[in-house]
């Protein structure tokens, strides 16, 4: 029986992990720019969106799983859902050499909820 992404189970998600990848000095060079951009997401969402805790997740949180075409995953917790398309906006908005997706754990399924909560990085 074929599934869905949202139907897997967290061991049939294991299969589906980020696959590491050979760091050159470009991807490093990429990888160190997001994360000199991150503390500044995460400052923003908090003082301007009311965050209360932000992880970073995806294939940021390693210069081994990023490469040229990575965006920066960002879930945040707590921010009003009446400014959460704002707070979307803004980081879409943040820098151009940058995509960032903005999630809110609590209105994602609960394996990525969970995946974030082990694998993502406090900032």
């Amino acid at each position: 029986m074929v599934k869905t992404a949202l139907e897997l189970s967290p061991t049939e998600w294991k299969q589906y992990s980020l696959p590491r990848r050979s760091v050159t000095p470009e991807v490093q060079a990429r990888w160190n720019e997001a994360w000199q951009l991150i503390p500044e997401l995460a400052r923003m969402l908090r003082e301007e969106f009311g965050a209360t805790k932000i992880k970073v997740f995806g294939s940021a949180v390693s210069a081994d799983y990023f490469s040229d075409e990575s965006d920066i995953d960002i879930a945040a917790w707590d921010i009003p859902i009446a400014q959460y398309l704002s707070a979307v906006l803004a980081v879409n908005e943040f820098h151009d050499d940058f995509k960032v997706d903005l999630l809110d754990p609590n209105l994602c399924r609960l394996v990525l909820r969970q995946k974030i909560e082990k694998e993502g990085i406090e900032v």
